[in-house]
């Protein structure tokens, strides 16, 4: 999620079929700064590694942060129930 991967903590993942079987793996990291702030990565297994999803606080202080890729899909409101239960547990 950021420049400094020492800022960020491993919490958990979950993951979602594509279909035709594909699948996307989400990641959940807090911060060891802020630990409230959280980020979401993505890996597709298309050899790409993580990239950012999203931002957002646990407990929620404001809006997630979307990705521009990633702002509006409809898969936004499962990924965030996600990996707020990731945060919280």
């Amino acid at each position: 999620m950021s420049a400094e991967p020492e800022c960020w903590v491993l919490l958990g993942d979950f993951s979602y079929s594509t279909g035709m079987g594909g699948h996307i793996r989400f990641i959940v990291e807090r911060n060891t700064e802020d630990p409230a702030l959280h980020g979401i990565s993505s890996d597709e297994d298309k050899g790409a590694g993580l990239r950012p999803v999203a931002v957002f606080t646990e407990p929620a202080r404001g809006p997630v942060q979307w990705r521009p890729t990633w702002k509006g899909d409809r898969m936004c409101a499962a990924i965030e129930r996600d990996a707020r239960r990731v945060a919280s547990g």
